[in-house]
């Protein structure tokens, strides 16, 4: 499977089914259609670089105390005590480095990443991931369509224009969202 994903165009919802891209599902067969918000898992959620922040600065933090010390009363020599300091020195300064990689990471994530959200639709007990982005009340408008035509099929066929950013399928991981992969939190607010 090709990790792009397709631009969702059109929507279109006739009297039996429903076609999104080039899926179609048959309207007497949908159990379920709900709007998911997608939680970040593993190296991907939100606080996961505190972890590391939290064993990289006291380790900094020792280094920053040791290194004044280094040499006293120590048997090595001048040449080899200063090379020790550089060595200190410099690992610590990757060290501070990574701790403001990770920070920005983090501050990253906190502000300015938007949050996730997944049309599924379940047929016959089979959960599928039919759009994913993170336009909220795109999806929103688009389960609302398809629940009224559920509920009463048009008579002649519909055309819903998709704006946002919305694609076919999961656009933040693997092809599914939903009980598979617990990667959800039940209905947005």
């Amino acid at each position: 499977m090709s990790r792009t994903k397709k631009k969702v165009g059109d929507i279109r919802i006739a009297k039996r089914v429903v076609t999104i891209g080039h899926e179609t599902y048959p309207l007497a067969n949908i159990s379920r259609v709900q709007t998911l918000h997608v939680v970040w898992r593993g190296k991907l959620a939100t606080f996961y670089p505190l972890r590391e922040i939290a064993v990289l600065l006291p380790l900094c933090g020792a280094i920053a105390l040791v290194l004044p010390r280094i040499g006293l009363g120590s048997r090595l020599g001048a040449a080899d005590t200063e090379t020790v300091r550089r060595v200190a020195t410099a690992f610590a300064a990757l060290l501070a480095v990574r701790i403001a990689y990770l920070l920005g990471v983090l501050l990253y994530r906190l502000l300015f990443r938007r949050k996730p959200y997944a049309l599924l639709i379940e047929t016959a007990g089979t959960q599928y991931t039919a759009l994913s982005g993170t336009a909220r009340d795109e999806i929103q408008r688009i389960q609302a369509a398809i629940v009224a035509a559920i509920e009463d099929p048009p008579s002649t066929e519909q055309i819903l224009h998709v704006r946002g950013d919305l694609v076919m399928g999961d656009k933040f991981g693997g092809d599914k969202i939903g009980r598979d992969m617990n990667v959800r939190s039940g209905s947005p607010a």
